[in-house]
């Protein structure tokens, strides 16, 4: 059940809790030495529910684990693999991969110096009625493909502008497609152009409804404007069309936080850590909060000890420390009121 929105910062002064950095505001880097890849990259290979090589268009997203910022997408065709190179150090990744008609899946491995080539096998499976969705539009030219694979490694070396061209480029060419407007969108979004990101992403939206990921980067751009309650809707629908979705679920988790629905931040926040399987381990922050601020402050407690146990070097640590701290410190209080 809804309550009337409260302001997150407000009620932790309240409760004498510390205030904790905003959702997506953490910065994702790798901590340990930086490398260059030489002979050495990830290669991704990606199947259907039937175990033979995916047949259509995917993307697949690099993350630092337990980051919700992507380091690179890269969109594959009718290869089915996809090839990761240029990492930005040692470390635990996280690929997701998605395409039409199929449920988000997610694979994590570990990166290091011993590593070499390292091979991912992910296998997407049917979304819930178990039909495949027919893709009705149509394919993208040769030179636009080149444009989106240009865009992509630009994006990849944090190269905004050159992507936003390339991007730009392909949406000419394909106006209508609404992969290339979701990922022109998703160019100005990672470069704080938050009014094009927009208008992309909307285009994307409206050419199908249904796609998961522009869904997915409109609640994101919502949650980046504060705007929570409108992220909350484009969220809620991308989780009921892909169970799987832990990113969708861990930024709902956040909006719900920050708009006084704490039992509901609580549950997805919980499954964005369930179904992250190691990815979204930092949602556990937003579960010891809501925890807190629901009076359950045990249970808080426990959460906030996973988060520091799961995400260590965390910049947030320290806070969660303190917070901790006064949890534990603190009186007996009634339940956050229904």
């Amino acid at each position: 059940m809804s309550r009337r929105p409260v302001p997150l910062a407000a009620v932790i002064s309240l409760l004498g809790l510390v205030c904790l950095p905003a959702f997506g505001q953490i910065p994702g880097h790798v901590s340990s030495p930086e490398d260059v890849l030489s002979d050495s990259n990830i290669t991704v290979h990606i199947f259907g529910p039937d175990h033979a090589p995916l047949k259509q268009m995917a993307f697949v997203t690099l993350f630092q684990k337990g980051s919700t910022m992507p380091l690179g997408t890269i969109m594959t065709t009718v290869s089915s693999e996809a090839v990761i190179s240029g990492m930005p150090g040692y470390g635990p990744y996280t690929v997701k991969v998605s395409s039409k008609g199929y449920t988000t899946e997610s694979k994590d491995f570990e990166y290091n110096a011993s590593s070499g080539r390292v091979y991912v096998d992910v296998t997407l499976h049917l979304l819930s009625d178990g039909k495949p969705v027919p893709n009705l539009e149509p394919p993208l030219s040769a030179q636009a493909q080149e444009h989106v694979q240009k865009g992509l490694a630009a994006m990849q070396s944090r190269k905004f502008q050159e992507a936003q061209a390339e991007f730009q480029a392909a949406w000419k060419e394909a106006p209508q497609n609404a992969d290339v407007c979701y990922l022109l969108g998703a160019a100005y979004q990672k470069s704080g152009n938050f009014t094009e990101a927009r208008k992309y992403l909307e285009m994307s939206n409206s050419i199908d409804p249904d796609y998961v990921q522009s869904l997915v980067a409109i609640g994101q751009l919502h949650d980046q404007l504060k705007e929570y309650q409108a992220a909350i809707p484009p969220l809620e629908k991308a989780t009921a069309l892909d169970g799987k979705e832990w990113l969708a679920r861990w930024v709902l988790a956040d909006a719900y936080l920050r708009t006084g629905q704490y039992d509901k931040a609580l549950a997805d926040a919980r499954s964005a850590v369930e179904l992250g399987n190691g990815a979204a381990d930092k949602a556990e922050l937003i579960e010891g909060q809501a925890l807190a601020l629901l009076g359950r402050r045990e249970e808080a407690v426990k959460a906030l000890e996973s988060f520091l146990h799961d995400v260590p070097d965390d910049p947030a640590a320290p806070a969660v420390r303190n917070m901790i701290a006064k949890l534990q410190s603190a009186a007996p209080a009634a339940p956050h009121p229904h």
